[in-house]
């Protein structure tokens, strides 16, 4: 079996284009959530998110006309292209130029645009076909069926961030997109981590990619998971006693995993090792986590146990924090049945404090941020965590950020419909 290293990450969120842009802001406690500008989500549903930059490809084509030459029209896939681009460029790795490329993995997850990330064109058409008699069905067809065919490209490009990826640096290899909502990028690195641990593939670009739309904001209200609180400044409190829901946000987070023996033949650099991986189910209920925490105690152990190591040797847990009610609740018992004593003594941060929820992409950002606290040896600390509830007494780094010397990070991830995924990165030794 093949020891996983990574060599490369990539980073687009809501404080902007890159992982250095994302390092800094979360050590220096800022704030990703704003009010939300975009009229297709704005309105009455929810007024906060954490929204990604306007991406302007045209000063990425010196570097590489070739690459950015094509521009995807699915304006999200502009974003978190830029992820993959930086993690790849770390990496030294640029499949293009590869001969063969049968053994690089794709597996970042994802998803496709749906028609109601066209809402703002259509009611503006809606409103137009209003009359003085009422609303004129036929003439809303007809206005319809005059929009131009430039003006629907986010409908007309099915592509996902996969095969743009996989298509624009000719990878032949497979693709994997993992769609476990929540656990969704732990599952996208953890089943990367396999495929090269057991020699089914050398390399792999994982990670997770997602945009907050409507639809999403429609569901999770309904069921109350939403925050309620539309300060940005104070709406995403993990742990706090006065939390209530969490706040959704976009964002793409790639890492670049291969073989030990693959990045010792391209005499790469290689920031962290994955070594542990679990996954389980809860089989409760679709929209609330099992009290007991059971699913997520046994994805932590299995997780530990791959790793080969025992729970001592955990130095910084990187929470899944969504700042919901029970989450936070569940993930806290998870941890303590996991640690036992330990748990207490254990450094514990939520990344989601200040960018919000990114869904599909929060593990794989989050992953990153593991990395880079390995690699510095400090933690950020959890934003808005102000006011103890009695019943969440872990260390959750109230001040930050915090110096600390770490050799193993667990990264902790716990979807909606139960489903639980946690993955162990480590300072990289021979």
């Amino acid at each position: 079996m093949d020891r996983v290293v990574v060599t490369g990450v990539g980073a687009v969120t809501p404080f902007g284009i890159g992982v250095d842009v994302l390092w800094q802001s979360l050590l220096n406690n800022k704030n990703g959530i704003t009010k939300i500008k975009d009229n297709k989500i704005q309105g009455e549903i929810v007024g906060i998110g954490g929204c990604l930059p306007e991406v302007d490809y045209s000063k990425y084509l010196d570097e590489d006309k070739e690459l950015f030459s094509y521009i995807p029209q699915n304006k999200n896939n502009k974003s978190f292209f830029l992820a993959v681009y930086e993690a790849l460029k770390q990496a030294d790795l640029d499949p293009r130029k590869m001969e063969d490329t049968d053994n690089i993995g794709v597996c970042i997850a994802d998803r496709n645009s749906g028609m109601i990330d066209n809402i703002d064109r259509y009611s503006i058409l809606m409103q137009k076909a209003q009359t003085d008699e009422g609303y004129d069905l036929n003439k809303y067809f007809e206005l319809l069926n005059s929009i131009e065919n430039s003006n629907l490209e986010q409908w007309n490009d099915k592509e996902s961030i996969n095969h743009y990826v996989s298509r624009n640096y000719k990878i032949t290899g497979p693709q994997l997109s993992v769609a476990t909502a929540c656990a969704s990028g732990n599952n996208s690195i953890g089943e990367a981590f396999l495929k090269i641990k057991y020699g089914q593939i050398n390399m792999a670009i994982a990670g997770g990619a997602y945009n907050l739309d409507l639809k999403s904001m429609m569901g999770f209200t309904r069921i109350g998971a939403l925050t309620t609180n539309e300060d940005p400044e104070t709406a995403c409190r993990p742990f706090d006693a006065e939390r209530n829901g969490f706040v959704m946000s976009s964002g793409c987070g790639a890492l670049i995993l291969e073989s030990l023996e693959s990045a010792k033949k391209r005499n790469v650099k290689i920031l962290a090792e994955v070594v542990g991986y679990g996954c389980m189910s809860d089989a409760y209920r679709s929209t609330d986590p099992d009290p007991e925490a059971k699913a997520a105690t046994l994805t932590i152990e299995q997780c530990i146990k791959m790793a080969n190591i025992s729970c001592d040797e955990i130095d910084y847990i990187n929470a899944h924090g969504t700042s919901t009610k029970m989450n936070d609740y569940t993930e806290t018992i998870a941890i303590k049945n996991v640690f036992k004593e330990k748990a207490y003594n254990i450094p514990i941060s939520s990344t989601k404090s200040m960018i919000g929820h990114s869904i599909m992409a929060a593990a794989a950002i989050e992953a990153i941020v593991c990395i880079k606290s390995i690699n510095e040896g400090i933690v950020h600390q959890t934003r808005n965590y102000c006011k103890i509830d009695t019943k969440l007494d872990l260390d959750y780094v109230k001040d930050g950020p915090r110096k600390l010397d770490i050799n193993y990070t667990l990264s902790n991830s716990f979807g909606f419909g139960g489903q639980n995924s946690a993955i162990i990165l480590s300072k990289f030794k021979e």
